[in-house]
């Protein structure tokens, strides 16, 4: 039996379906280990079991070192049909032999239980997903979906 841990999710804007994805990170941490290079290949299965291989790379330069997807990732929105406002979360499976794999879940607007209050001055909380025992809230900034655990 597989282990699966949320590690984000994201609703897309018009970068992320035209561009890159520009992945969220509030500790300014990847979930990727770069070991001193500026990107690396990883692969990621989707709902249909098909594997997609995604292209995360930061700044070569300190400083901003904002992860993006870019190789494979606009197949990958070609082929689901992903729009501005649809969300995908991505997960980090671990088996039982411990191999890390990683998961991604797409999620259409019409199909998200997300209600955005538009009248709301400051960021608040959007949702709250709950995933087993740990309960997380969802906030949106600038565009991204960010988790809280």
């Amino acid at each position: 039996m597989a282990i699966e841990k949320p590690l984000f999710m994201k609703i897309l804007s018009r970068t992320d379906i035209k561009v890159r994805l520009s992945v969220p990170t509030k500790k300014k941490r990847c979930f990727l280990n770069f070991q001193n290079r500026h990107k690396v290949e990883f692969k990621v299965k989707d709902d249909n079991g098909k594997d997609w291989v995604f292209c995360c790379s930061i700044r070569k330069k300190k400083g901003y070192r904002k992860p993006v997807l870019s190789k494979g990732w606009l197949p990958f929105v070609r082929c689901w049909k992903l729009e501005i406002g649809d969300g995908v979360r991505v997960y980090r499976m671990m088996d039982k032999d411990g191999k890390e794999h990683y998961r991604i879940e797409v999620i259409k607007r019409r199909d998200s239980p997300l209600v955005r209050n538009h009248d709301a001055e400051e960021t608040s909380a959007l949702a709250v997903a709950s995933y087993g025992d740990v309960e997380e809230e969802a906030y949106e900034v600038g565009g991204e979906f960010l988790m809280n655990a």
